[in-house]
């Protein structure tokens, strides 16, 4: 990375604050220098573009039942907070929010923007997994949420089976309204590890090392993620291991 990148990231974490260390790492990098020297007069930068999309993308979740609860606003409250938002940052998103909320652009023209600038894939899983809790605030999954959530997936250039895995931990079936086969459950477990199902036995070991060492606590804490993206990524790795103990139970590992 040349200066200017340089430059850039230093600027970036004072304006975002804790922002997780993923998410700037996936900002900055080729993106910014390209942009710095495509973009040196233009005043949109990744920074405000993730922040911006980010928002926006919340606010059309919330309204896209057509109105937007406290059980919402406080969802909305609670990714802000796991996003690590600086005070300043915060300020910028509640106003796009409240903007975005009602204007003609799209959820998925957001997404694009956001995707533009966050080349890591982890991050924008994890996203998605808060579009998730967004929809189900209220301890429901309306027709509109659930049609964009199903959609939104190659939007955010991620999987489209974590639509099956998320929908599945949350209502303990599949959108169907049945209950999961033991089909479905192992097809989640290499969603977990990001492989397919006919991938090598030495694919996927190294596909759960990879994972295991990208959501250690002291990989992210050395990374400045918020305590609640850590809890989250805790989570996360959770279902990671479950995962592996099921495939390798599959395999005869």
């Amino acid at each position: 990375m040349g200066w200017n990148g340089a430059i850039f990231g230093g600027c970036l974490g004072s304006w975002f604050g804790k922002l997780p260390g993923i998410i700037i790492g996936a900002i900055i990098g080729h993106f910014v220098e390209e942009s710095t020297k495509k973009k040196k007069n233009t005043a949109s930068s990744p920074d405000l573009v993730f922040c911006s999309s980010a928002a926006a993308m919340l606010a059309k979740m919330a309204k896209a039942d057509g109105r937007i609860s406290k059980v919402e606003i406080d969802a909305v409250e609670m990714a802000f907070a796991k996003l690590g938002f600086s005070t300043r940052a915060r300020s910028h998103a509640i106003d796009v929010f409240r903007k975005a909320k009602d204007d003609s652009r799209t959820i998925y023209e957001y997404a694009h923007d956001f995707t533009s600038v966050v080349g890591n894939e982890d991050v924008r899983v994890i996203f998605y997994e808060m579009l998730w809790d967004i929809a189900c605030a209220d301890g429901d999954l309306s027709a509109a949420e659930k049609s964009i959530l199903e959609k939104i997936t190659s939007h955010l250039r991620i999987n489209p089976a974590w639509y099956g895995v998320f929908y599945r931990e949350r209502f303990g079936t599949n959108s169907g309204g049945y209950a999961p086969k033991d089909d479905d459950n192992i097809n989640d477990a290499y969603s977990q590890l990001g492989v397919s199902r006919s991938a090598s036995d030495e694919e996927i070991k190294k596909a759960y090392r990879n994972l295991a060492k990208r959501y250690h606590p002291d990989t992210l804490k050395a990374q400045g993620l918020p305590d609640e993206m850590v809890a989250r990524a805790n989570e996360r790795m959770s279902k990671i291991n479950a995962a592996w103990s099921a495939i390798k139970k599959e395999r005869g590992l």
